[in-house]
């Protein structure tokens, strides 16, 4: 019987530290080009020791992104999907073959509490061979 009680406690003590973590997690920022009132954005992103945040922005088929950042430690870090973004580096540019939400994170791999210059534009191909 003692064995059950510890085995149920055990149980619910697990489930409660997952529900609090999964509530802790970072829910991504979300990157409104239209309410932003422009197609290109830049700023600077405070980023805490050894930690990330996340963006989200909505592309549509054929747009051409730009994505970058610069980062005077050269230690941090910037993915979108399974794509690695090199710190002060030339733009990476891809062109958006499925409509959807998608994802960039920036990695402060420092101890200490850091900022980030992030630039994203999203072009729609008819614009960009002009």
């Amino acid at each position: 019987m003692k064995n059950n009680i510890f085995k149920l406690t055990a149980l619910v003590l697990f489930t409660f530290v997952v529900a609090v973590n999964a509530s802790l997690a970072q829910t991504p920022k979300r990157i409104d080009f239209a309410k932003e009132g422009s197609n290109s954005l830049v700023w600077e992103q405070k980023v805490e020791a050894n930690a990330s945040k996340s963006f989200v922005f909505k592309a549509t088929k054929g747009q051409v992104l730009t994505l970058s950042f610069i980062d005077d430690t050269k230690k941090g870090m910037m993915e979108l999907g399974k794509e690695s973004i090199e710190p002060n580096a030339d733009p990476y540019q891809a062109t958006i073959s499925v409509t959807k939400d998608y994802t960039f994170t920036v990695k402060n791999n420092t101890a200490k509490k850091t900022s980030f210059r992030i630039a994203i534009s999203l072009e729609d191909a008819k614009a960009k061979k002009k």
